[in-house]
């Protein structure tokens, strides 16, 4: 068991060697499947809001996501609450996440009230109040947002506005999402390195960096990043492998040639 931790660790610091010299694989890219995913999404959203209403078309912006979006910020913005907003569109992110993986007690409660099924009596704002009642938001803000997309039939869209409201939040500060999976556990050392490094080739000022371990990948790192859905990182669309299974597998095939270029980048520090 001592020989294979070792074992493990040498081929860590090797790919860690390699990934920070530069000298690395071209990236996995996943370009087709997201256009698959964005085609479905845009699909849901139009049906969500085919009633697109004229002040929305003047404004001239790319769709109904981006005008209440935009709202959203600007509110948050004017009364100094934009970080108990945030907060709160990620317990709105939960809340959906939790009713579509079927985790809360008594789901199809939450969906009929979602869906406007739960009584006949309930007037959209009704229920916007409801369940911003069951969120329990920390700011002012955005239960009044509740009211106002339930004033103009858009709360059935609330789920994708905020998911809306994550992916710009991401863009605007420039951060990026990456997931390091590696077959032992990282020193911070190590960590610190990789953010460093995606930096440099992603251009990001920060990097949000998840990490968790893999024994199957028998040795080195394998990298995630760019995904579809940033604030859950779901739907990476670019990876790098630097894993020991990966390395064995394509020397199989190049007759050794990629464990020695591995070697020579550790060994010359290039």
């Amino acid at each position: 068991m001592a020989r294979r931790s070792t074992g493990t660790a040498i081929v860590l610091g090797l790919g860690l060697g390699l990934f920070l010299s530069g000298r690395a694989p071209e990236p996995t890219s996943f370009v087709g499947a997201a256009a698959a995913v964005s085609g479905g999404r845009h699909t849901q959203m139009r049906a969500l809001t085919r009633k697109v209403e004229d002040t929305e078309q003047v404004k001239g912006l790319d769709s109904p996501l981006q005008v209440y979006m935009l709202a959203l910020v600007d509110a948050a913005a004017k009364k100094g609450e934009s970080v108990p907003v945030t907060k709160d569109i990620m317990k709105v992110r939960k809340f959906y996440e939790m009713i579509l993986d079927d985790k809360l007690e008594g789901t199809q409660k939450y969906l009929d009230l979602i869906n406007g099924q739960a009584s006949v009596d309930m007037t959209d704002v009704d229920r916007a109040a409801e369940i911003s009642k069951m969120m329990g938001m920390e700011s002012t803000v955005l239960p009044g947002f509740f009211r106002f997309l339930a004033k103009k039939r858009r709360f059935n869209g609330l789920s994708m506005i905020a998911n809306y409201y994550m992916e710009e939040l991401y863009k605007a500060q420039n951060i990026v999402p990456a997931r390091v999976i590696s077959a032992q556990i990282l020193t911070d050392e190590q960590r610190e390195s990789i953010k460093t490094k995606l930096k440099k080739i992603t251009g990001a000022d920060d990097i949000k960096l998840v990490s968790s371990v893999n024994a199957d990948l028998l040795g080195g790192f394998k990298i995630e990043y760019n995904f579809l859905d940033a604030d859950n990182m779901r739907g990476p669309q670019e990876a790098l492998d630097y894993s020991l299974k990966t390395v064995l597998q394509k020397a199989a095939v190049g007759q050794g040639v990629l464990l020695d270029e591995l070697q020579d980048a550790v060994d010359t520090g290039r």
